[in-house]
């Protein structure tokens, strides 16, 4: 199945961008649908650069944190819906639900099985080890989007014109020193991706 045969009542990624974003602001704050907005748009561009659908990306970015602000409980029971199981440590385990509750709704209500796609929103958090393009695409978008304050324009630019995996790298490595420097938990989810970047994995 192509991607754009993926997307049911909504036919184009682009279709379903419109969907989401015509109703951030009611389901999120301010600041967040300003953050989801800024992701999409850099989740298309890393996406142009390296030959995958930039309407994908920003379909993905818009969508990513859309379950970010329901109630918990809520969050909870969506996420033990989507059909993979994700073992998430302690440090991490209620930040993270929003991801896969958001993949469960597009797939429920929007009509979404473009599994690349899903997969971009479910783990958007702290990725996992072997991930698709575009799901690493997304994850750097979250984190390099220009609403951040830890990243500096010369090192967001710097790291655009990297291939994925180094890219990927890049970010993880600044973003550990960023947290350690500020006293925050870093998930060790975060340290198995690295190192299995260093090891030599690849996007797929």
């Amino acid at each position: 199945m192509g991607h754009d045969e993926g997307f049911g009542r909504w036919p184009t990624p682009a279709g379903l961008f419109e969907a989401v974003d015509g109703r951030l602001d009611a389901i999120l704050s301010a600041k967040r649908a300003a953050h989801s907005r800024r992701t999409a748009q850099f989740a298309a561009e890393i996406c142009e650069r390296r030959g995958i659908d930039p309407e994908r990306g920003r379909a993905a970015g818009i969508a990513h944190d859309m379950c970010k602000e329901l109630p918990r409980d809520e969050q909870r029971a969506l996420a033990a819906l989507y059909p993979e199981e994700i073992v998430a440590s302690p440090v991490i385990a209620e930040k993270i639900l929003h991801g896969p509750a958001a993949a469960v709704v597009l797939a429920r209500d929007y009509g979404v099985c473009d599994e690349g796609l899903l997969e971009a929103v479910a783990f958007h958090t702290v990725g996992r080890v072997g991930m698709g393009e575009l799901a690493v695409a997304v994850y750097c978008a979250d984190k390099l989007e220009p609403g951040r304050e830890c990243y500096d324009e010369t090192f967001r630019r710097e790291c655009l014109d990297l291939p994925l995996a180094g890219m990927l790298a890049a970010i993880i490595r600044n973003n550990v020193v960023w947290l350690e420097s500020r006293g925050k938990a870093v998930a060790p989810e975060t340290f198995v991706l690295y190192n299995s970047l260093a090891d030599g994995d690849s996007p797929r």
